[in-house]
């Protein structure tokens, strides 16, 4: 028998080292705080955990709008928050709780303690056990560690990826390269079911209702049926909310409450009124630094323009692009180019946002009098193709604004000329028009004998159907009417 080649020698010993490393990881397991279990967390220690979330904080906040500048509203977060924190499985962790200002209903947490939820979130809320359940679920992600699980795992993943990327003699360069996004990612549904079951224990711990948390998603998932239903889209803007980063139903809540064993909490805390009056005169959708969707037109108080859509098309505000979509798959998307740029709107169009595009009738236009440029191309996409047409409108020394229309091409004609019209309502807004521009804000009347739903809801200035949306945001069933000198909320311009 001839000797053994040094190079399969090699690999056998590196399949070894291999196989010997991912053992020795998978046994690296610690006993979790919460559930008593033991749960792989070897990448991410609890010093992690709270480097971690002190390092990706701020850049939360500059994701999602900063915090809302609402003491109140804060004080009243951070004081429901406290109490359950001061009842969790780890009473020492020192938690953070913001409130984000957004309008979209999200709630998430960061390791080490930092959770969020939105001025959205708050509004939808009816009572202070609704928003502990919601506080008290993130809390449950905190301690249970399931961001250093995920993290983990993941590192596992991309680890025994690069091994065998050294056995068939490749290296480990990309071992550990994780960005920020993955403490964002949803979690699994054994997860989402742990964190009901934890969160359930706190509530009752600290005496609230435990029913708030089904009670809570019934109101969520009414909210967004009704949103999709008033925008004529099955989903508005892609809406990054709750139900995206916590995929639960009512049925596998009330699963959780029940398996967490708890006995019914004697006089359990609901908190209507207190919930209400923290809230009463917050901001309901978008907000000054935000721009506002009014109808067809989007407006931006504080950066000064504003412009129109075309009849039939469903504005919509998000983080980074305002987007509008339209009939048959049309659709628009306005951003903002911040970095200087001192050349020709031509050169700009074709060399600095689209230099792959192979544009074609690249000319230089004048939008009410701001240099701009425009082109076309047609883009071969999966299931078909789309033409696009690109308009870019420099704004001011270091801002360029951007309009991107993409149609089918059988439908680009028919919009050529409303597409040309939003282009040109494009405008810097006066004075006047920017002091006219006004958010709208949660009010809490109290209900007068003989007031009825119709009439509580006339002012309400959300499109679609006012009265199902007083019914929503009140958590009414539909046909109901609120009792005489019930407080309710009302949105006011």
């Amino acid at each position: 028998m001839k000797p053994e080649a040094p190079s399969l020698r090699q690999h056998n010993r590196a399949t070894h080292l291999v196989l010997m490393a991912l053992a020795l990881l998978l046994a690296a397991c610690s006993v979790n705080p919460a559930t008593g279990e033991r749960s792989f967390t070897a990448f991410m220690s609890p010093a992690d955990e709270l480097r971690v979330g002190r390092e990706q904080h701020p850049k939360i906040l500059a994701e999602f709008g900063g915090a809302y500048d609402h003491a109140r509203a804060s004080a009243y977060v951070n004081a429901v928050g406290q109490q359950l924190a001061r009842n969790s499985d780890l009473p020492n962790l020192n938690f953070t709780f913001t409130v984000l200002d957004s309008d979209v209903i999200n709630a998430f947490a960061l390791p080490g303690g930092y959770v969020y939820i939105s001025r959205g979130l708050l509004a939808l809320a009816n009572t202070e056990a609704e928003l502990a359940g919601v506080l008290a679920h993130e809390i449950g992600h905190v301690t249970a560690r399931h961001s250093a699980q995920r993290y983990s795992s993941s590192i596992v993943a991309g680890l025994g990826t690069a091994l065998l990327g050294v056995v068939a003699g490749g290296g480990v360069a990309q071992l550990g390269q994780q960005g920020a996004a993955v403490y964002l990612q949803g979690y699994s549904r054994d997860q989402e079911f742990e964190a009901d079951k934890l969160g359930v224990r706190y509530l009752a711990r600290t005496g609230y209702e435990t029913g708030s948390m089904a009670s809570f998603l019934s109101s969520l998932q009414a909210y967004s049926a009704l949103e999709a239903k008033s925008s004529g889209l099955p989903d508005p803007a892609s809406r990054y909310n709750i139900l995206s980063t916590h995929p639960r139903t009512g049925d596998r809540v009330i699963a959780a409450t029940k398996a967490a064993q708890i006995t019914a909490v004697s006089n359990p805390r609901i908190g209507n009124i207190d919930h209400l009056n923290a809230i009463d005169g917050i901001v309901f959708g978008d907000s000054d630094g935000q721009g506002f969707v009014r109808g067809r037109v989007f407006a931006h108080k504080i950066l000064g323009f504003r412009f129109e859509v075309p009849d039939g098309f469903h504005l919509a505000n998000g983080t980074r692009q305002v987007i509008a979509r339209g009939p048959n798959k049309s659709l628009i998307l306005f951003s903002a180019d911040t970095k200087t740029y001192r050349g020709r709107m031509t050169s700009y169009l074709t060399g600095a946002w689209a230099p792959a595009a192979k544009l074609s009738g690249v000319e230089a236009i004048n939008v009410n009098g701001m240099d701009a440029a425009t082109g076309t191309t047609r883009l071969a996409q999966q299931g078909g193709s789309a033409d696009l047409r690109l308009v870019a409108i420099r704004f001011g020394p270091k801002t360029i604004y951007r309009f991107m229309f993409a149609t089918p091409p059988a439908t680009t004609q028919q919009l050529s000329v409303p597409f040309r019209r939003t282009t040109f309502s494009f405008r810097r807004l006066s004075e006047r028009e920017k002091a006219d521009l006004r958010p709208w804000r949660v009010t809490t009347p109290t209900v007068a004998p003989g007031s009825n739903v119709a009439q509580l809801s006339r002012g309400f200035p959300l499109p679609g159907p006012k009265e199902e949306w007083f019914r929503v945001l009140n958590g009414l069933a539909p046909n109901s009417q609120p009792f005489a000198n019930q407080r309710v909320k009302v949105v006011v311009e």
